[in-house]
């Protein structure tokens, strides 16, 4: 979607008679039903008057266009300026030109990231040339008018800094880190304006620039070949994502469905992949969005974790270059305007996790995560483990996607997963694991080749797992979480006094935490490793979960649980406490992350005890 459309002189027309504010708002009201905030007209009567100038001094033809707002396919990310004509030669060129109101910036660690001015403080963002190059790169895998060679429009990127002043020795934005992003999209500075107008008119001089805008804002959405066979080359041969047994069986179940949709558009389908922990679930989604983009689907892959998103990226793309390859991955928030059968497949991991709305995004009335999934695909697939519910604010579960398939009329189709592929392939582990934190009156002998332990200290537990073993420490949420940062150093948050023992949480900077080597002498938690697998894991179990000698019962300790978001509300007098359950499925899923083995240290005795005497 583009917000504005209009030749040249009709731009400049409308920054000299102080319209375009007015004529901005008005177009986002009628194509978007969305009112403008008051920083985001700010900010286009700061920028827009500056690439005024450009444009003035680049002595365009009149109809050369200018495309302002371009809303990227699927996305909530906007291009803020694009403009379309013909070079000398008669080539078809668009130009993305990413606007910044940026005085300074300094370098930053990670590849293409820096430090700047942002919201009223100091924060990490990408830089400029490494945005302008994604929404290029993005373009050109999901627009099909920019990469068919029927069309042959040349698309090109930079970014133009209007109020920076650049250093004249040492600039930060210049920096060597970021050489491979600034070729491909050049950053102009405040006194570079005459060198970008130089730039564009070369690219455009001749105009005739509505039909190349045109092309771009109808051109059909879906992936490119080379983007299809990217993905192909990454799982296929990859023995990590090889289908076993009833992994093949859910997947050829989905597979026929979507053969029925091409031979029936109309008829939406709703497939239900069930399994617990360790089951393959995403190795059966990764193949099946392969398949799906090999046959020209127009496919997503959702994961409303973050942190499990990120791994999962790392863990397909690796070393390799391949970063387009990052945005079929969405947070299950995505889709709250996408219409109605936007999408042909979208596949949904980890959808125990799904919200009512996500965050900072506007409740539409009636619908929740699982409605705009549903809504904006003719096909979704939802892999669900009931028992992962960890937050009051999870409403993913079979029932709530039964019933909104049922309000969209879509044919349900329901496939469960038992065989263990985690755990040392241990179904015996998960099911010894299920009986102690339930309760159960019998509790089976743990067998097989997982290798689980009780230790008397959490200094034992780190040197066994992370000293030892390379693995990861996690906890459950039994203690705050303070996220300042003193010194460069994390605070440490899970203090254990009576081992003098203390590590900070999870750097929330550092999204692939769980195989970031800089990150092992921290504490994960569920939030951070739910959907994540390691070799070994430690797990220090809080005072949150504890066992009553007396009354020889699993106690939750709400005053000891400390995640406030996902704490619900204390039950009335007589009824189940909800939290209970949450407890519960927090530690389950913590303790069935290790595929070979998990080591347990528990800061209540009594369910030492309880444990050692199951062991």
């Amino acid at each position: 979607m583009i917000i504005y459309n209009e030749t040249s002189s009709n731009f400049l027309n409308h920054i000299y008679e102080n319209k375009i504010g007015y004529v901005l708002q008005k177009n986002v009201l009628s194509k978007m039903n969305k009112v403008v905030s008051g920083s985001e007209l700010r900010s286009w009567e700061n920028s827009l008057p500056q690439m005024a100038k450009v444009l003035r001094d680049a002595d365009l033809k009149e109809d050369t266009h200018v495309l302002l707002e371009y809303k990227l396919p699927s996305s909530e990310k906007r291009i803020d300026f694009l403009v379309t004509g013909q070079d000398e030669q008669g080539t078809k060129n668009a130009v993305i030109i990413e606007l910044k109101q940026w005085q300074k910036a300094k370098i930053s660690e990670g590849d293409g990231i820096v430090r700047t001015f942002l919201g009223g403080r100091e924060r990490e963002t990408v830089h400029p040339a490494y945005q302008a190059s994604s929404y290029k790169r993005y373009l050109q895998n999901f627009n099909e008018s920019l990469y068919s060679d029927s069309t042959s429009i040349q698309l090109h990127s930079c970014a133009y800094l209007h109020n920076y002043i650049m250093a004249s020795i040492g600039e930060p934005l210049l920096d060597k880190r970021y050489s491979s992003y600034l070729q491909e999209s050049p950053v102009y500075f405040q006194f570079n304006d005459r060198d970008l107008a130089r730039n564009i008119r070369k690219l455009v001089s001749k105009g005739n620039g509505k039909e190349i805008a045109d092309t771009i804002e109808n051109g059909k959405i879906r992936p490119s070949k080379k983007l299809v066979e990217t993905v192909g080359s990454l799982i296929e041969g990859n023995e990590e994502f090889v289908l076993l047994d009833e992994q093949k069986v859910a997947y050829e179940k989905v597979m026929s469905k979507y053969n029925d949709f091409k031979a029936q558009t109309d008829q939406k389908h709703v497939i239900i992949i069930k399994g617990g922990p360790g089951t393959g679930k995403s190795v059966i989604g990764l193949n099946l969005m392969s398949y799906m983009l090999k046959s020209r689907a127009y496919v997503e892959y959702i994961t409303p974790n973050q942190a499990f998103r990120e791994v999962l990226r790392k863990k397909l793309i690796g070393s390799s270059s391949h970063v387009e390859v990052r945005d079929l991955f969405k947070g299950s928030a995505s889709y709250v305007h996408a219409p109605e059968n936007y999408f042909d497949v979208l596949i949904c991991d980890e959808a125990h996790r799904l919200k009512e709305q996500g965050h900072m995004k506007k409740k539409i009335e009636g619908e929740n995560q699982v409605t705009q999934i549903i809504r904006s695909s003719r096909i979704s697939v939802f892999f669900i483990d009931d028992f992962q519910k960890i937050s009051k604010k999870d409403i993913g579960s079979v029932k709530e996607v039964e019933k909104e398939a049922a309000r969209f009329g879509a044919d349900i189709h329901t496939v469960e997963l038992e065989s263990q592929y985690r755990c040392s392939g241990s179904g015996n582990y998960i099911t010894w694991l299920d009986s102690i934190l339930n309760d159960d009156k019998e509790i089976l002998k743990l067998k097989g080749e997982f290798d689980f332990k009780l230790v008397s200290s959490p200094q034992e537990l780190k040197e066994e797992i992370v000293n030892k073993r390379g693995g990861r420490l996690l906890a459950g949420y039994a203690w705050e979480w303070n996220k300042a940062i003193v010194d460069g150093k994390l605070a440490d948050d899970v203090f254990i006094e009576e081992h003098n023992f203390a590590l900070p949480w999870n750097d929330p900077n550092r999204i692939d935490w769980a195989i970031h080597p800089e990150c092992a002498n921290q504490i994960g938690c569920i939030h951070t490793v739910q959907g994540l697998e390691m070799d070994y894991v430690g797990v220090i179990i809080g005072k949150d979960l504890g066992y009553d000698e007396e009354t020889e019962q699993i106690i939750v300790r709400r005053d000891e649980f400390k995640d406030k978001g996902a704490k619900p509300a204390k039950p009335k007098k007589g009824q189940v406490d909800p939290l209970v359950e949450l407890v519960r499925n927090t530690y389950k899923t913590l303790m069935t992350r290790g595929m070979k083995g998990c080591y347990v240290y528990c800061c209540d005795k009594g369910l030492e005890r309880y444990i050692r005497a199951q062991l």
